[in-house]
């Protein structure tokens, strides 16, 4: 994932897989319909914490990967 909206995207998806209506994962994520909204939307005014909440309800993880392109760093060279 590179973006809110590919999250947004993966929430979507799993959501509906899982059977949830956007209310029924604010009341089991405890947070609000509108909120779950602008996750879906990909809107980059969401909370990180409330993010972690919601794809833990789903049964999702967070993953993260540190890319370093060594060519960037001073000093690198041939």
């Amino acid at each position: 994932m590179t973006s809110t909206s590919d999250i947004g995207r993966l929430v979507r998806e799993a959501r509906r897989a899982a059977g949830f209506t956007q209310q029924s994962l604010a009341d089991q994520a405890g947070t609000t319909r509108q909120w779950i909204i602008r996750l879906e939307q990909g809107r980059h005014t969401v909370t990180m914490g409330v993010v972690l909440d919601v794809l833990s309800v789903l049964g999702l993880r967070f993953s993260a990967e540190l890319h370093s392109d060594d060519s960037d760093q001073p000093g690198a060279g041939p």
